[in-house]
């Protein structure tokens, strides 16, 4: 039996609250084209197999994985304490 997943919407060309798109803000040649680019031609179906349906919808991956690939390209990191075994992981 298989189950649909649900991502929460992701649409980086949205409206915001005033009339224009976030993405005309970025110059033509900023780097996190370059890394959006690249993102959305990956194949990522073999991520769909580590979610679970339980809680929240999970934020999709690629939005994820743009995330953290600028941040580690402009030197930006969090650390997270992982609850399942009460340490820290850096991310």
């Amino acid at each position: 039996m298989s189950t649909k997943l649900h991502f929460r919407d992701y649409n980086p060309k949205q409206m915001l609250l005033f009339p224009q798109r976030l993405d005309k803000d970025i110059a033509e040649n900023d780097p996190v084209r370059v890394v959006d680019a690249v993102v959305d031609s990956l194949r990522l179906d073999n991520f769909k197999k580590l979610y679970k349906e339980r809680g929240r919808s999970p934020y999709h991956p690629k939005m994820m994985l743009k995330a953290v690939i600028y941040g580690y390209m402009n030197n930006l990191y969090i650390i997270l304490p992982d609850f399942q075994t009460d340490t820290i992981m850096a991310v």
